[in-house]
């Protein structure tokens, strides 16, 4: 049979080095994205269930529960801080532990919920730290602050972990709807959850406030509206911006910030929910429906988001 031409006989010899088994001594080269995702996986998922039993730790310690931990707070806080751990026992700690077992088993959807929860935790924490007025109220939350101080730092590097194994690629995509989500809808959730701070800013910055929330607890306030308009307002601009333009890392943004919306939009509604309940004197009926209305449609939104990656293949995530 004549020799086959070079450039073929060049094709023919790489192609098949590309199916020879691995012999003794040398070296097959995996994927630089498979090794992190086998590498990370098993870390992120106990991380995740770190989250999941320190939550329901906080929970049961605190007022909602046993009330071992008295808050340095005024009433109204504590009665936000029960509608509080009642999402982190019943909502957040089950999803967390959901997310650990999806993501050993290497479905991306496992990986997305980790950003919603590793967001939603230390989002959370730095509240319960900074918060309470440790100088003018009694209390023992203080004993906390080791648990408190290891969910805030679970929280940023799950998040950070489940961003890194993420494969923006694998993600369920489409531009019409990338440019409908970023133009349109997340802009609107947007508007409604942080608009409420141009009223509200006004007064606490004014000489005599009168909030009635924001004399509760003043430095709950501003630990909230730190993180809102100076982490999550502008993580929400730059995840539209990037969801526009068709950016691929901002297919990770989106899951980060539409989960950590639904998660946060069921704790304040339960907040509201808490108060009047309990009969709290800055308690309104209308505040609260206007809230779980909110509530609701953060988490519509967000499962409508999350529910395009269940029919993902599996091992999606590298």
């Amino acid at each position: 049979m004549p020799p086959l031409p070079p450039f073929i006989e060049r094709k023919r010899i790489a192609m098949s080095t590309l199916v020879q088994p691995q012999r003794r001594g040398v070296r097959v080269r995996v994927p630089q994205t498979d090794q992190a995702r086998t590498r990370t996986a098993p870390l992120l998922a106990v991380g995740l269930v770190v989250i999941a039993f320190g939550l329901a730790a906080i929970a049961l310690l605190g007022p909602l529960a046993s009330g071992a931990i008295e808050y340095r707070v005024t009433e109204t806080l504590r009665n936000q801080t029960i509608g509080l751990d009642a999402v982190s026992l019943v909502v957040v700690a089950p999803v967390a532990l959901t997310a650990a077992a999806l993501v050993l088993r290497g479905w991306v959807v496992g990986f997305a919920l980790a950003l919603a929860v590793g967001a939603y935790t230390s989002y959370m924490f730095v509240q319960y730290i900074l918060g309470p007025d440790y100088g003018h109220l009694a209390g023992n939350n203080q004993r906390l602050f080791p648990l408190c101080l290891l969910l805030f730092a679970a929280g940023w590097l799950v998040a950070l972990a489940a961003w890194n194994a993420i494969d923006s690629e694998r993600l369920a995509s489409s531009r019409p709807r990338e440019r409908l989500l970023g133009r349109i809808f997340l802009p609107a959730l947007a508007l409604v959850a942080f608009v409420r701070y141009l009223p509200s800013l006004a007064d606490w910055m004014s000489a005599n406030p009168t909030d009635k929330g924001y004399l509760a607890g003043p430095s709950f306030s501003w630990a909230i509206a730190m993180l809102d308009l100076g982490v999550f307002l502008p993580a929400t601009v730059a995840t539209c911006v990037g969801l526009t333009r068709g950016l691929r890392w901002a297919r990770k943004a989106l899951y980060t910030i539409v989960g950590w919306f639904g998660l946060v939009g069921l704790a304040v509604a339960a907040m509201s929910i808490a108060m009047v309940v309990n009969d709290d004197p800055t308690a309104s009926t209308g505040i609260t429906v206007f809230m779980i209305a909110l509530g609701l449609v953060f988490l519509v939104f967000g499962v409508s988001v999350f529910r395009l990656l269940l029919p993902r293949a599996r091992r999606g995530a590298g």
